[in-house]
C-alpha cells in the first residue's frame, strides 16, 4: 500500500502540470494543427501540372509513340482511309492515314495537352494538317457522342423562349449564336449537321439532297432542303459561309458541257447533277444512242424541275453524234438488239417493223412506216431521229 502511494506520487511529479501550462498547452495544440494542415496542402501534387511539366509529360507520351510505330515500309496498310475519331484516334491509326511520324506526334501531343474535337473541322486546326488531308480526310471523321458539340437546350415553356439550366435565362437567340459556328454546308458531314441543331435523321436528310443537287452553291440551295425550316434558315445564314467554287456559277457562265461527249466525272461537275443521277443519264444515253434534244433530260427518273432548270443552262446536245439504226439493212439481231432496249420503241413495234420488212423489203421514209400503221405520228416523231432510211 505504501508502495503504491509512492508510486503514484513519483509519476505525478513527473507529469503533473501546473495550471498555467495547462493553459499553454491547450494554445500550442491548434498552433500545431494548423501547421500540420499547411504542410499537407504544400505537400499535395496540383491538380494543374505546370506548363513544363506537361509539355514535357506530352513529349514523353510522343517519343515512346514514335519509336513503337511502325515504318511505312512495314505498315502495308498505311494510306488506307477508315473512319476514325480525333479525339481517340491512336498514334498508329494516324500514321495509317498517311500522315508522317512527326505530324501525327504532333496532333497527339496538341490532344495531350487538352485538346477535344467538337466537329470535324476542328482537327482543320491542328498544326500539320493542311487544307488537302483535311478535305481527304473529312468524310471519314466522325465524332464520339462523349466529345460532340451539342446544340442549346430550350425550355418551350418559357415564354422568353429561355435556356433549360443555369443560374440565368439567356434568349434562344443568344444560346443559338454561342453554340454556333461558322460553316459550309457543301461541305459539311451528317455529324456536323447534327451539331447544328438537326435530328440524325434530317441530318440524312440533308446529305441526300445536297448529293442530288451536286452541292449547294448558294445559300438558297440549301434553304430549299424541305427539312430546313424558314426558323432555322434564318439563325444559320449569318453562320454559312459559302466557298467560292461554290457560287462561281452565279457570277460567270462556265463553258456549257456536250451533254453525248460528256463521262461520269464531266457530268457529276454540272450544278444539278449528283452522282446517281449521272449514272442514270449515261445509261438512259445509252439506250437512246445518244440525245437527239436536251429536253429528254426530263423523262429519266429522278430529275426534278429545278435540277433540270439550272442543268440545261449548262449543256448543250450534239445530235450528230447519235448513233442510228439502220432500219432497212440492220439484221433482225441487231434490231433487236438496239430497238428492244430503247425507250422509244416498244415490243409490237418491233414486231410489225421485222415482219413488214420481210414482206416489203423496207422503208424510204418514216412516214411510209405511218401510212402502214406501224408506227403512230407520236411514235414517228420520237423515233425519227434514230432510224436510218438507206436505199432499199
Amino acid at each position: 500500500m505504501m508502495l503504491r502511494q509512492k508510486g503514484r506520487g513519483l509519476l505525478g511529479s513527473l507529469f503533473g502540470f501546473s495550471q498555467g501550462e495547462r493553459r499553454g498547452v491547450l494554445w500550442l495544440l491548434p498552433l500545431l494543427a494548423i501547421v500540420g494542415i499547411l504542410l499537407a496542402t504544400l505537400r499535395r501534387p496540383s491538380d494543374l501540372e505546370p506548363p513544363a511539366v506537361a509539355e514535357e509529360q506530352a513529349d514523353s507520351v510522343v517519343g515512346k509513340l514514335e519509336a513503337s510505330a511502325p515504318t511505312v515500309e512495314e505498315d502495308t496498310t498505311a494510306g488506307k482511309l477508315f473512319p476514325f475519331d480525333p479525339n481517340t484516334v491512336t498514334f498508329q491509326e494516324l500514321c495509317r492515314l498517311g500522315f508522317d511520324k512527326r505530324t501525327a506526334a504532333g496532333i497527339i501531343k496538341y490532344r495531350v495537352r487538352g485538346k477535344r474535337f467538337e466537329i470535324p473541322e476542328d482537327f482543320a486546326t491542328c498544326y500539320g494538317v493542311s487544307v488537302e488531308a483535311f478535305t481527304r480526310l473529312q468524310p471519314y471523321i466522325v465524332i464520339g457522342e462523349r466529345y460532340r458539340a451539342r446544340p442549346a437546350q430550350y425550355d418551350s415553356s418559357a415564354e422568353d423562349g429561355s435556356v433549360v439550366g443555369g443560374g440565368s435565362a439567356r434568349s434562344v437567340r443568344e444560346a443559338e449564336l454561342d453554340s454556333l459556328f461558322r460553316f459550309d454546308p457543301d461541305t459539311m458531314s451528317a455529324a456536323g449537321f447534327v451539331s447544328l441543331g438537326f435530328s440524325p435523321a434530317q441530318a440524312a436528310v440533308i446529305v441526300n439532297y445536297r448529293e442530288s443537287l451536286g452541292g449547294f452553291r448558294s445559300a438558297e440551295d440549301f434553304e430549299a432542303c424541305y427539312v430546313v425550316s424558314e426558323r432555322k434558315f434564318r439563325e444559320l445564314l449569318p453562320h454559312m459561309v459559302i466557298r467560292e467554287r461554290a457560287d462561281s456559277l452565279d457570277r460567270e457562265l462556265p463553258q456549257l458541257l456536250e451533254l453525248n461527249g460528256a463521262d461520269s466525272a464531266a457530268l457529276v461537275a454540272v450544278h444539278g447533277i449528283g452522282e446517281v443521277l449521272a449514272g442514270r443519264i449515261l445509261e438512259y444515253r445509252r439506250r437512246l444512242g445518244g440525245f437527239a434534244r436536251v429536253e429528254q433530260l426530263c423523262e429519266i427518273r429522278g430529275m426534278t424541275e429545278r435540277n433540270y432548270e439550272w442543268i440545261v443552262q449548262q449543256i448543250w446536245v450534239d445530235s450528230c453524234v447519235i448513233r442510228k439504226i439502220d432500219i432497212n439493212f440492220a439484221t433482225p439481231k441487231e434490231l433487236v438488239q438496239r430497238l428492244g432496249e430503247h425507250p422509244y420503241a416498244s415490243g409490237p413495234i418491233l414486231r410489225k417493223i421485222l415482219k413488214q420488212r420481210q414482206l416489203k423489203g423496207g422503208w424510204s421514209t418514216v412516214g411510209e412506216m405511218v401510212k402502214e400503221h406501224i408506227l403512230s405520228e407520236e411514235e414517228a416523231a420520237r423515233l425519227s431521229p434514230y432510224l436510218l432510211f438507206r436505199d432499199k
